[in-house]
């Protein structure tokens, strides 16, 4: 492999090297997105939603409802029951 001095280019490639098996898994696996933008867009409303309301004005709460927001959208991307998922997740 050619040798770069400047520091930027060096910290770029250990980036890529280190990330490699990560960053090209949708070209080996076929039903993996190239992108995130469905989970994109699938969170986008509910940012807005969040925005809109305002009542969430802390970080803990944000926290917590992003993390709700992203498991529902997962579950209902994935034809799972959310109501059932997210109770089995609250017992558990």
């Amino acid at each position: 492999m050619k040798e770069y001095t400047l520091e930027k280019i060096q910290k770029f490639i250990s980036k890529i090297s280190n990330r490699f098996n990560y960053l090209f898994t949708f070209i080996i696996n076929p039903g993996v997105e190239p992108t995130n933008n469905r989970a994109e867009r699938a969170l986008r409303p509910h940012v807005v939603l969040r925005k809109i309301l305002g009542t969430l004005r802390n970080e803990k709460g944000t926290m917590i409802h992003e993390r709700i927001m992203t498991m529902l959208a997962t579950w209902g991307q994935r034809g799972l029951d959310c109501l059932q998922m997210l109770t089995a997740k609250l017992t558990s």
